[in-house]
């Protein structure tokens, strides 16, 4: 098969027909030949706009779509392709102020990639915006230590939950057991300093 429609139109084979036609929609408008002036940029422009058409018409009725998952079925992406897919789509969910479709994507990219530290901390991030989740935002980031002990970005932002949520000691806490294992690190530093400082 010459192109893979749904890595076109960046959205997981699962997407519901009102995917497909957003995902088209923002890519159209994002990418459209009209918005460039440069004849260089405007011909690259015009032959992607096609290639996300050609995807969207196959995509968007039933009938043909399910001739082309029969066809891609032989062509069976691996867990990581999926997974990556995932994680692309909840990134445009996110751009486009759709949080919760964009939590339920990187939660199925966690699934196909328990391991990936990218997609746990996106996934963290995300909750981090809502006061209310306070909790899994810092479930998320205690997985992501465990997922790459070699890592600080996940103690600071644990630490930072806390410290939003107005949880002092316990952000302290986190952050001087980060400085433990990583004593260099500047982040941490400023943060403690600050907090000490209080």
């Amino acid at each position: 098969m010459a192109d893979d429609y749904y890595a076109t139109l960046q959205i997981p084979k699962t997407a519901s027909g009102a995917d497909v036609k957003k995902a088209y929609l923002q890519m159209a408008r994002d990418t459209h030949p009209d918005r460039f002036k440069d004849p260089e940029e405007k011909k690259k422009a015009d032959a992607h706009f096609q290639k996300i058409t050609e995807a969207y018409n196959q995509l968007r009725h039933g009938k043909s779509r399910q001739e082309y998952d029969r066809e891609l079925a032989k062509e069976k992406r691996s867990p990581e392709q999926e997974a990556d897919l995932f994680f692309k789509n909840a990134e445009l969910r996110e751009q486009s102020k759709d949080y919760e479709t964009a939590l339920k994507f990187y939660y199925e990219a966690m699934r196909l990639q328990p391991k990936k530290l990218e997609y746990v901390m996106a996934a963290a991030r995300l909750f981090v915006m809502d006061k209310s989740k306070t909790r899994q935002a810092a479930d998320l980031f205690t997985k992501a230590m465990e997922i790459d002990p070699k890592s600080p970005d996940p103690h600071v932002e644990l630490g930072d939950v806390y410290l939003r949520s107005g949880m002092t000691v316990r952000a302290m806490r986190v952050y001087a057991t980060a400085l433990e294992k990583f004593p260099n690190h500047p982040e941490l530093k400023r943060r403690m300093v600050k907090l000490k400082a209080k």
